[in-house]
């Protein structure tokens, strides 16, 4: 006989093959105004009041093809935790509803802007007459953004080459923490 917890796994496999990879999904645990769309529908504001699209700045971005897309290196944090000289003044910057942590709407507007800005695009904000703060983009839009920012990285300015750096240590250091972490001392830890 198969008990809940089976079958409710069961049928949230089966409808996560169904789930498009290309339709904005709002986020589930977000607590500020976000906007929900396709990266390419974004226009950007110049520091010098241009608006511009997001292919202009973002020239040859394509949505990630294929059932699972790249992922940004993280896609929460809290700012405390972290100690990068290079990161730590631009995270308040991005924490749209200042509750200490960035999470995923909020880490889009942080890669994306960043990137522009890393490629030499002087890029002042998401939203043509009012910012953008936090976005909610499809999974694909995602994963483009950042195969985008990937093969820009040589061409990028040696700021930007740091902030992205920094930005693939910290999310290789999360996820050894969340692999790592959580025993009590002396648990598992054999001589």
């Amino acid at each position: 006989m198969f008990r809940f917890p089976v079958l409710a796994a069961t049928l949230a496999w089966l409808l996560a093959g169904c789930v498009s990879n290309t339709t904005p999904v709002p986020p589930c645990c977000y607590a500020g105004a976000v906007t929900t769309a396709r990266l390419a529908s974004l226009v950007l504001r110049t520091e010098d009041g241009r608006s511009v699209s997001f292919g202009e700045v973002f020239a040859g971005f394509t949505p990630e093809e294929g059932l699972f897309a790249r992922t940004m290196p993280f896609n929460e944090l809290l700012r405390h935790e972290i100690d990068s000289a290079t990161l730590q003044p631009l995270l308040p910057l991005y924490d749209a509803n200042e509750d200490g942590r960035l999470e995923q709407p909020e880490v889009i507007v942080l890669y994306a802007l960043e990137a522009a800005r890393a490629t030499g695009t002087r890029i002042r904000h998401f939203g043509a007459d009012a910012p953008i703060r936090a976005i909610s983009a499809p999974n694909a839009d995602v994963g483009g953004l950042v195969r985008w920012a990937q093969a820009r990285r040589a061409s990028m300015t040696p700021e930007g080459q740091a902030v992205f750096r920094e930005m693939e240590r910290l999310g290789r250091d999360l996820r050894v923490r969340g692999s790592e972490g959580g025993h009590e001392p002396g648990i598992f830890d054999f001589e």
